[in-house]
């Protein structure tokens, strides 16, 4: 693999690394929907229903 070809191979790991993690797009739509499950299950444990 020539010197070019890593630099490219890593450029795009970079930026495949960067849609994981809490920060990424994924990571805040699934602490959303999970903050929005607690709210849901709270609601319901008071509610008593």
């Amino acid at each position: 693999m020539s010197t070019g070809a890593q630099n490219d191979a890593w450029k795009y790991a970079e930026k495949a690394m960067a849609w994981h993690g809490w920060g990424s797009p994924v990571g805040i739509g699934v602490f959303l929907i999970a903050l929005g499950g607690c709210a849901l299950l709270l609601r319901f444990a008071f509610l008593g229903i």
